[in-house]
């Protein structure tokens, strides 16, 4: 077994299976005969991979991506996805060496070829059932909460907090816990999927009736100044889902609120608890006024009530310091015209008006979301 040693990391690879992987790659018996670390970069660690082909002695160039020391590569997709780019980039041109393939590491230390693959696929579990979204649109449309209602609330509220309860600096170094916060919030502004990726998708300003291309650059730039505010509280990072809106809850039984599944946990493993909590509650918002147009009071008794609990149960008062710029990239994705392309204007607008007023607003204040619309 081979060693690679990366800072206080070891990744173990099977010898024989890198002789076994490199005669697949090139058809032939290849006989392994040493494998030397070169060195340690910021981004990547190198080794030497010494072998003979056919009697005639080779050497490869065996590069591992650090995941440590931050640089967008803290997740294993991350390391995969440089890699994957680099193999393909590298022998599309001329005079800048080539890349021979690109291996994932198994946990037993035997290594897949990925090189050739030109799109990757997932499967997952068929999940049956009926979203949450669909049960807040009945409570718009009713008008009163029943019990299954605030039931189904009150499970959502404790599996958050579960869900959050395990802190990242209980399993991570603190460095890579700094590094993944930092990028959590660098990633909430400038991430392909979050704000300035919405805002992306947008029609061009002009053809906007609810906001102008000012409105949307300043609330870009409130953003960048709540990430400076932020980004040093790595002590807050947590175990989260990452979009777990009422579209991706799907409950298996209707009359069984515990009986919820919630789907597509596909953008964060690590970050703020603030980026979850946003993600559900401006729903408690957005659909009220989708259905009514007002911000009414069955939805207001949900939305207080979670802040309540999620605070007593969590002791995590801080959050409502930090909930801003995670309410703004929610309220673009429920305002999206795609999304909504017959959502009348006054609704966007009162949307829009509680992303400007909670962004000026040092801390959130919960019972204040009607001014906050105004």
């Amino acid at each position: 077994m081979v060693k690679i040693q990366i800072e206080d990391f070891f990744i173990d690879i099977n010898n024989n299976e890198i002789e076994k992987y490199l005669s697949e790659i090139y058809d032939t018996k290849i006989k392994l005969k040493n494998i030397t670390q070169l060195g340690t970069g910021f981004h990547a660690v190198g080794c030497s991979v010494d072998f003979e082909k056919e009697g005639e002695e080779k050497k490869l160039v065996m590069r591992i991506v650090r995941g440590d020391t931050g640089w967008g590569h803290d997740y294993v997709s991350d390391r995969a996805g440089f890699l994957i780019f680099s193999h393909n980039a590298t022998n599309k041109v001329d005079k800048s060496g080539r890349s021979v393939d690109v291996a994932g590491i198994r946990k037993d230390g035997k290594l897949v070829s990925l090189g050739d693959c030109s799109e990757f696929v997932q499967f997952t579990e068929f999940i049956s059932g009926k979203v949450y979204a669909d049960f807040l649109f009945e409570l718009g449309n009713r008008g009163s909460l029943t019990k299954l209602d605030k039931e189904r609330a009150n499970f959502l509220i404790d599996y958050l907090v579960d869900l959050h309860s395990l802190k990242a600096k209980e399993v991570l170094p603190d460095t890579v816990a700094k590094n993944i916060y930092m990028r959590h919030l660098r990633d909430l502004i400038g991430h392909g999927e979050l704000l300035m990726g919405v805002l992306d998708t947008y029609p061009h300003p002009d053809k906007l009736e609810f906001t102008d291309i000012e409105e949307m650059a300043s609330i870009e730039k409130k953003c960048v100044e709540w990430r400076w505010k932020l980004k040093y509280k790595h002590n807050r990072l947590a175990r989260m889902h990452g979009d777990p809106h009422p579209w991706n809850i799907q409950y298996l039984k209707e009359d069984d609120p515990a009986s919820f599944v919630i789907l597509d946990r596909s953008r964060n493993e690590w970050g703020d608890p603030a980026d979850d909590v946003t993600c559900l509650t401006i729903n408690y918002i957005f659909i009220p006024l989708l259905v009514t147009g007002e911000y009414i009071t069955p939805f207001r008794e949900l939305f207080e009530g979670f802040y309540e609990q999620y605070l007593a149960k969590t002791g995590d008062d801080e959050i409502l310091k930090v909930l801003a710029p995670f309410f703004a990239f929610r309220g673009f994705v429920v305002i999206h015209p795609l999304y909504y392309p017959d959502l009348e204007l006054e609704k966007r607008r009162k949307i829009l008006n509680f992303v400007n007023n909670v962004l000026s607003t040092d801390e959130f204040d919960p019972k204040a979301v009607d001014s906050y619309l105004r």
